[in-house]
């Protein structure tokens, strides 16, 4: 959970602060490449956990687990985190 937020983060800030540097200043085309496959490959990642997460909650709720492990830590505000036990 937590590299996923940190990949979601850096991918936000990878096209928030790259692309206008990218379109202002004019880059040589092997930084826009590798920024470009930089975005892919962090994107690809990011699907990749979402599908294991995903995966892994269908097998728990396929067992009758509908709540998320307690031992889970969410990188969330604690108003957010939804509950664990029960």
């Amino acid at each position: 959970m937590w590299l996923d937020a940190f990949l979601s983060a850096a991918l936000a800030v990878l096209g928030a602060v790259a692309s206008p540097i990218v379109a202002v200043v004019g880059l040589p085309q092997g930084v826009v490449f590798a920024l470009g496959l930089t975005a892919i490959g962090a994107a690809l990642l990011l699907a990749s956990f979402g599908a294991i997460t995903a995966g892994l909650l269908i097998v728990r709720m396929r067992a009758g687990q509908y709540r998320m492990p307690a031992g889970l830590r969410l990188p969330l505000p604690a108003p957010m985190r939804p509950p664990t036990t029960g």
